[in-house]
């Protein structure tokens, strides 16, 4: 007795493997955009526990929405204005990545977000790196986190 039974048509299961994978990403997109302020809190409090244990007294104080930021400025990271500075002046905390390696830091930027003041390594490991780093290269960032032409 030979048993028969149906297979689905090929198109039908690439339909719905492709259908799952959107549904993931749609998910995954969604939970990305629904958390930001909460990201974006935890980030602020890790900060600003780095900074006070280090002895700095600034202090990051609130998210900068991404309407208030001047055209060609990085997203790759995140704006906070800053306490225990002059007014209007701003940090960014993204990924440096150096020698192969990426570390946390912090881009302290001028009022009006045209120059980088310094750069705050945000661990041991970053602080080893950051005294590593030419100038040539601090330079980049400056110009890439501000969005100045090259």
């Amino acid at each position: 007795m030979s048993s028969k039974h149906k297979e689905m048509p090929l198109p039908k299961d690439a339909a719905i493997f492709a259908g799952w994978i959107a549904a993931l990403l749609l998910i995954a997109g969604l939970l990305w955009f629904f958390t930001q302020p909460v990201r974006e809190r935890f980030m602020l409090n890790a900060v600003n526990q780095v900074l006070e244990q280090s002895g700095d007294p600034r202090r990051l104080q609130a998210p900068v929405p991404h309407g208030a930021l001047h055209a060609g400025v990085s997203r790759m990271g995140t704006w906070y204005t800053m306490s225990g500075q002059t007014e209007g002046t701003m940090a960014f905390v993204f990924m440096f990545i150096a020698d192969g390696t990426f570390f946390p830091s912090a881009a302290v930027v001028a009022p009006g977000g045209r120059a980088v003041q310094e750069f705050i390594p945000l661990n041991n490991h970053a602080e080893r790196m950051l005294r590593q780093v030419s100038p040539e290269i601090l330079r980049l960032y400056s110009r890439r986190i501000t969005g100045a032409e090259l």
